[in-house]
């Protein structure tokens, strides 16, 4: 893209009219437009959601981000810059110019943040090519976690930071039949980040306990199950190629005063029971008393998991099987074999019957063990008879796998289709047939959005995300808008509303129906407002919509 400044372009325009009296600057009427694709590269919206679709809390309409790793200083926001706030749970990024990631030279980072409410977020990405993704970050909430998850908050009375004897127990229920406990043994003084004693006179921990063998608390395991940064059993970084697969863990935070607790002047004594079905990928068995497995820790700033010791399964005084293992530092803490991965993909071919439409929503194609823990899965926001999904990096000998295909809808991941187990590594290709579609009157929708500055005469055609908000169904998709231009099959007859985020700030329309009706009307929320168009002859609808920019970088 070419770009021309103002003044550039007056000093043309005074040469093409030389003979006149004087040159009146002739754009002064004119707007520049600006293609705002060419400014970055890697397109991606982070998207954070209550891990517990029927939870009625709502995520803070803005908080602030941390970004770290080796891939962070390729990072901006939309619009360009390092202001990583998210808003209303979206937080748009993308790569700075010249910066391509591949398989072989991947760029990796880690998000991570505190909500009050919720667990510690962090997640590794590790981008692989400049294909637009949207991952989404899913956090738990304290008061109502997500099914396939327990949690719990203590108040504690210490002195001077040193304490009694203190025992805090996850509960069971909520998907989970297994407990753990935390042990804190009389005289243990609270350390801060600096190994400083904390002198206070309360202590408060929040607790969650995450389980097997349930699609939605894999879904929120903290730190990710691939070992795309973490040291190993050596003390050097485990070479990447490796997958988790857990048997469960355990989020600790706790504060002594108003100082984070980051340590302990003793070990403190955790114990997690085992779900019995859990096949171990070692043994291809279900697990047993006698079984090794490796404890993991996470820093959940940096997104690195670290080995600790190793552990073996015994049962417990109630006869069931359970691990224990010291600890003395604060972060998450995890059981996980880890497996090599394998050297081979599996193209993944959607099959779905009496249609060939393309499917606007978003969906999660993955490879699951036994244990239904995802090890490989693929996003994405549209899909169609013949669809093809690639799965990389997955574990060569974790045992029999297969495929799973969910729709995130209202209510949590809703399974379409799976196939049967079956070997993957050297598998090559699998169908998997959908039954759970139906088939709807989707309307082809073409979204065209402007952005005019108002401290100049620019018009810029934002490369960014636009989320369509499906208000019949409260279901969302995310598209990926290049220059001012997307599409999407929408529902005919439905309520949308459309939002995006650019240079740093929200903008959402009031709700509209999108039906076959020309000169509908999109009236604004916060500064998005447009047109809908219906085109009889393409069997089509097309949205015009706008904003204002108050500051033009």
């Amino acid at each position: 893209m070419k770009l021309f400044t103002k003044s550039a372009l007056v000093a043309v325009a005074c040469v093409v009219l030389i003979g006149a009296e004087a040159c009146k600057k002739p754009i002064d009427d004119l707007d520049i437009i600006v293609n705002t694709g060419t400014l970055s590269t890697t397109p991606m919206l982070v998207q954070f959601v209550n891990a517990n679709t029927t939870s009625t809390t709502k995520l803070p309409d803005a908080f602030k981000v941390t970004v770290n790793g080796t891939g962070a200083q390729y990072l901006q926001v939309d619009g360009g810059g390092k202001n990583f706030t998210a808003l209303k749970g979206y937080l748009p990024l993308s790569l700075v110019k010249g910066i391509v990631p591949t398989k072989n030279n991947p760029i990796t980072f880690c998000i991570s943040a505190t909500l009050p409410g919720y667990a510690p977020i962090s997640q590794t990405i590790s981008l692989t090519s400049s294909t637009p993704s949207a991952p989404v970050i899913k956090l738990v909430e304290y008061a109502k976690p997500v099914n396939g998850t327990t949690a719990i908050t203590r108040e504690n009375s210490v002195t001077a930071g040193t304490t009694a004897t203190i025992n805090i127990n996850t509960p069971t229920g909520n998907g989970v039949d297994e407990a753990s406990r935390i042990n804190i043994t009389t005289g243990t003084k609270l350390l801060d980040a600096d190994n400083n004693p904390i002198n206070a006179s309360q202590l408060s921990s929040k607790i969650v306990y995450f389980g097997t063998g349930n699609e939605n608390a894999a879904a929120a395991f903290p730190g990710g199950f691939d070992l795309i940064n973490a040291i190993g059993p050596n003390g050097q970084p485990v070479n990447n190629g490796a997958t988790f697969v857990t048997a469960g863990l355990l989020s600790i935070d706790m504060t002594a005063g108003s100082t984070a607790v980051k340590a302990f002047s003793k070990p403190v004594n955790v114990t997690m029971e085992i779900n019995p079905d859990l096949i171990n990928p070692q043994t291809k068995k279900a697990v047993k008393a006698g079984d090794a497995i490796p404890v993991w820790s996470l820093n959940e700033q940096t997104g690195q998991w670290k080995y600790e010791s190793n552990t073996t399964i015994t049962y417990n005084s109630s006869n069931k099987l359970s691990v224990s293992f010291p600890i003395t530092h604060l972060s998450a803490w995890s059981a996980n074999w880890y497996t090599t991965n394998c050297n081979s993909d599996l193209n993944v071919n959607v099959r779905i019957p009496n249609t060939d439409e393309d499917i606007n929503g978003d969906y999660q194609i993955s490879l699951v063990t036994a244990n239904d823990q995802p090890v490989a899965s693929a996003i994405t926001s549209s899909i169609r008879n013949g669809f093809k999904a690639v799965l990389s990096n997955f574990p060569s000998d974790a045992g029999n796998l297969k495929v799973v295909v969910y729709a995130q809808t209202a209510n949590g991941l809703n399974k379409l289709g799976e196939t049967s187990f079956f070997e993957a590594c050297g598998k090559g290709s699998v169908d998997v047939t959908l039954t759970g579609i139906t088939v709807i009157d989707y309307v082809q929708t073409t979204v065209k959005i402007s952005a005019r500055c108002t401290n100049q005469r620019v018009v810029a055609q934002p490369s960014t995300w636009l989320t369509l908000k499906d208000n019949t169904t409260g279901q969302s998709i995310n598209i990926y808008m290049t220059d001012g231009v997307s599409s999407a099959n929408l529902i005919n007859g439905h309520t949308y509303s459309i939002s995006t985020t650019f240079a740093g700030k929200n903008y959402n329309s009031a709700s509209f129906k999108l039906d076959k009706t020309a000169g509908i009307n999109i009236p604004s929320v916060d500064g998005l407002s447009g047109t809908a168009n219906y085109d009889q002859t393409a069997d089509a609808i097309t949205v015009e919509a706008k904003f204002v920019l108050a500051d033009c970088n």
